[in-house]
């Protein structure tokens, strides 16, 4: 690592800034990102092999060449070392850490040296892809940026065994996630063109060689994505924009304190300061990077909302090119640098404190319920509801996955655990596929009020039974027991076929009573 050969302030200043930003990851056993509870089920799954017998009626693991198994390779290898959940903080951890260090080490390929530039990148590492729980793509975009650094520093040296090296870590980003490489080859490409096109004549041959060497690295995981990637006959192969409902959701999604709680103010202030620094000619923006800015820009704000079956789409680049914006930033005003380095140190900090905070609540809530789920009986189907009502207008994302807790301790299944055919090895048996979530599109838990429809079979009373919930049809004929999350609210009327089982500060665990034409599998 070149980044800390000759180690100055600006780089020392790095190596904190990435010790602050994972601190709130090791202050709780289980941090509130929605995701987080699915994915952490499925290493469990992956590394216990599903043999659990509590699970092994449910679950079975089924490996592909399938481009999203970076955790899912990472976490059970090790976990043979270590507790699955200390594997799963390694893992996020790692992925938090090339987020800071990447746009260093991109800055680093450029100018030769560390600035203060990058501290500001580093306040991007805690965006929505990682308040969500994306994991995969988050870990994956991380080695993208210390991928692209390093195709930027060997520049002038890319023989065929460091294009061959190239080839073999892109392969490989590939298989940690698709989206992440295809990023990749987009911010690749364009750099090769910028830096064609800043030279005083260019010449045809040169970006034949240029954009040639960079399409060589890319062919083994083009191969892989045509012939080894698995086709789900079923899969959901719509794109939507949505840019009306989702246009404030890209604005927002480069930096969020915590999960749905965007940063409006510090992303104004960084965008003031960096008009005022070009205009006043403190800073400057690399030449050669001008041109994948503006591709990575309008990518992301032409990116769908749905693509391949995925949500989120929109949500991916709106922190990549924030980062690269600031990695290829050069304050040259010293006493300006000093003065950026200071503040941004003093964000990442606050920032850092205020998740620890927020993660710190919900983690005892948590616990709570993973207590709760440790005393029922194993081999239970579980179902997750809200109460809206209840819940109000407070963002109740963070509790979509928390009954997958129960996969692990005591042994369960759950409607919302990831086991989509083309972007999951760990699958549902075949007698129970048909009463789970099959897509992203029917990854949210239902609402209680709309329980009453769903054992009756009213599709056309409420347009979320037919397009989210078509699989929770006659839900009492398939599930035991509900986990209904109310928070603090006055709750709703509970359906005659739910008898409180356990009650919660925050949840209410009811058993499910089938009606007499139910015919249980």
């Amino acid at each position: 690592m070149t980044l800390f050969r000759r180690p100055g302030w600006a780089a020392v200043a790095v190596i904190f800034a990435a010790i602050l930003a994972v601190f709130p990851l090791w202050c709780v056993i289980s941090p509130a990102m929605p995701d987080y509870p699915a994915h952490l089920a499925s290493y469990y799954l992956i590394a216990t092999g599903a043999k659990a017998p509590a699970v092994a009626q449910f679950y079975r693991i089924e490996w592909a060449f399938i481009p999203n198994l970076a955790g899912e390779i990472l976490v059970p290898l090790l976990a043979k070392l270590m507790a699955l959940e200390v594997a799963t903080k390694l893992f996020i951890t790692a992925g938090i850490v090339m987020w800071v260090v990447g746009p260093a080490l991109i800055y680093r390929a450029l100018y030769g040296r560390v600035g203060a530039a990058p501290l500001i990148a580093a306040i991007f590492a805690y965006n929505a892809n990682l308040m969500w729980g994306f994991l995969n793509y988050y870990f994956a975009m991380g080695l993208g940026l210390l991928i692209f650094a390093a195709w930027i520093a060997t520049e002038d040296r890319r023989t065929p065994t460091r294009l061959a090296g190239f080839a073999l870590v892109v392969t490989i980003l590939y298989f940690c996630h698709l989206f992440a490489c295809a990023t990749l080859a987009l911010m690749m490409g364009s750099y090769e063109l910028g830096a064609w096109l800043m030279r005083p004549r260019p010449a045809l041959r040169e970006i034949c060689r240029r954009l040639g060497v960079t399409v060589i690295v890319f062919v083994p995981s083009a191969l892989a994505l045509l012939f080894l990637k698995p086709r789900d006959p079923d899969a959901d192969t719509d794109i939507a924009f949505n840019f009306a409902d989702t246009w404030l959701d890209r604005v927002t999604a480069a930096l969020q304190h915590q999960h749905d709680d965007p940063a409006f103010t510090v992303p104004i202030v960084l965008l003031v300061f960096l008009v005022v620094a070009l205009w006043f000619g403190w800073a400057k923006i690399h030449r050669r990077m001008l041109l994948p800015l503006g591709i990575v820009g309008i990518a992301a704000f032409l990116a769908p909302e749905w693509a391949m079956g995925g949500w989120g789409v929109h949500l991916r680049l709106p922190a990549v090119f924030a980062a690269l914006v600031f990695a290829a930033l050069d304050i040259h005003v010293r006493k300006v640098a000093v003065a950026t380095g200071a503040v941004a140190l003093a964000l990442i900090s606050y920032n850092a404190v205020a998740l620890t905070s927020n993660w710190r609540d919900y983690d005892r809530q948590f616990q709570e319920f993973r207590q709760a789920a440790h005393a029922l009986p194993p081999g239970l189907k579980l179902l997750t509801v809200l109460d809206g009502d209840a819940i109000g207008m407070r963002s109740d994302q963070p509790y979509w996955h928390i009954t997958e807790f129960a996969i692990i301790d005591p042994g369960a299944v759950t409607q919302l655990m990831f086991t989509t055919p083309d972007q999951h090895v760990v699958r549902l048996n075949d007698v129970y596929r048909p009463f789970a979530a099959a897509s992203a599109e029917e990854g949210s838990p239902p609402d209680i009020d709309e329980l009453d429809d769903l054992a009756a079979s009213r599709i056309d009373a409420d347009e979320d039974i037919e397009n989210v919930f078509p699989y929770l049809m006659r839900y009492q004929c398939h599930y035991d027991k509900a986990v209904v999350i109310h928070l603090n609210g006055p709750r709703t009327r509970v359906p005659v076929l739910l008898h409180l089982y356990r009650a919660g500060s925050f949840f209410a665990i009811y058993d499910i009573h089938p009606t007499a034409d139910c015919a249980r599998p």
